[in-house]
């Protein structure tokens, strides 16, 4: 991949490897967050398991600093227009919805052979087209039907904005912006619920208002505010140099490793888990991506699979377990190995999924997408 030399940086052309592996650290937190749950209490590795993973859901906050970073890092020389915000839209949609349909239908499948409910194909609709499930409770409203695919609720809406603000040209981060302090600020507080605790957001009556004024959503915000820092060269030099004193960056990263491992100030809030994942990410993007030249290539790798160790771990459990019980050996449903095993099989699964769904058919569909574009109209022959 080439390399661009900017002042004090580096900038990867295509991407960033810094940010893959906070990807893949962050699917593989939440990951061994979720499967820890098939160890009995008391054996081998339960307590240490629970010490590393017991923030497992602060991989989600550090998902979203990422992705606010990501839309700064792609829109930034986007010439706003009708043609380029349908395709700015589309390759989200493409991107996401492709994976996260196949694996949550055969989930339902799945789930429906295990315990029948007549209230899933409403379920199942409305998770597919990223509708929160229900009022209560927050951040969650009611998940969805593959469980974690509530986060890629958000992940839309917040795509949403972007392509909105779009529409303002250079306008575009101030129209962010206003739109943020509305939902964010504007509307819990006319309700009296204005908070910075996202589990503690009330009730306003309709599931999708709750979803876009729940404070989860700061996340993507800091993560919106890196990105402009990182491409302004002043506020960039600032904080590049702030982190080269000695001992800071490795210190800051300490401090939220530890609150990650203590359990301190946990919730997804932007002063709880968001605060550790925009330290995490500031260091790693401003101060360790250009000191490490080269990252291991399997970390970068676990980077690209995230999505998939996402979507598949939670169907890859419960699908082991129902297939030992099956086949009579229930006691093979639990325990260190059947963790262990898993964990392997999320892995193998995820590279399957990245390189026959996430590559193979999503480059199907853009290229899809961009030849049916290309097709000329047809006139008629009286005109």
């Amino acid at each position: 991949m080439g390399q661009e030399q900017g002042p004090g940086r580096v900038i990867r052309e295509s991407k960033l490897d810094s940010i893959q592996v906070l990807r893949g650290i962050a699917a593989l937190y939440v990951t061994i967050y979720h499967l820890k749950d098939v160890i009995p209490g008391g054996a081998p590795f339960r307590n240490e398991i629970n010490f590393i993973a017991g923030s497992g859901p602060a991989g989600v906050s550090l998902f979203f600093v990422i992705s606010g970073f990501i839309m700064v890092y792609i829109t930034r020389n986007t010439v706003p227009s009708g043609r380029s915000i349908f395709r700015f839209t589309a390759k989200r949609l493409i991107r996401i919805w492709p994976a996260y349909a196949i694996i949550t239908l055969a989930y339902c499948l799945l789930h429906s052979r295990m315990s029948p409910n007549p209230e899933w194909p409403s379920e199942l609709l409305r998770s597919l087209l990223f509708i929160p499930l229900s009022n209560t409770p927050a951040p969650f409203y009611g998940y969805a039907t593959l469980n974690v695919g509530w986060s890629l609720n958000y992940e839309i809406y917040f795509y949403l904005l972007i392509a909105i603000s779009m529409l303002f040209s250079r306008l575009r981060w101030y129209a962010f912006f206003l739109m943020i302090a509305v939902t964010l600020v504007g509307i819990p507080t006319y309700y009296g619920a204005f908070t910075l605790k996202a589990d503690k957001m009330q009730d306003l009556g309709a599931p999708y208002i709750n979803m876009i004024t729940n404070p989860i959503i700061w996340n993507f915000v800091c993560g919106v505010f890196l990105g402009l820092a990182y491409y302004h060269d002043a506020l960039h030099e600032r904080i590049r140099a702030f982190l080269s004193i000695k001992m800071v960056a490795p210190t800051l990263l300490c401090l939220a490793i530890w609150q990650f491992l203590s359990g301190f100030l946990g919730g997804f809030g932007p002063l709880e888990w968001g605060l550790g994942s925009t330290l995490v990410f500031a260091t790693f993007v401003f101060h360790y991506q250009e000191r490490i030249q080269q990252f291991p290539s399997w970390l970068v790798r676990l980077g690209d699979m995230s999505f998939s160790i996402y979507l598949l771990h939670v169907p890859i459990v419960v699908g082991l377990g129902f297939l030992f019980r099956k086949l009579g050996f229930p006691v093979y449903s639990e325990g260190t190995a059947m963790f262990l095993l898993s964990l392997a099989l999320t892995l193998i699964g995820s590279y399957l999924s990245y390189e026959y769904i996430e590559v193979k058919l999503t480059s199907y569909l853009s290229r899809w997408l961009r030849e049916s574009k290309k097709q000329p109209v047809k006139e008629h022959a009286d005109s």
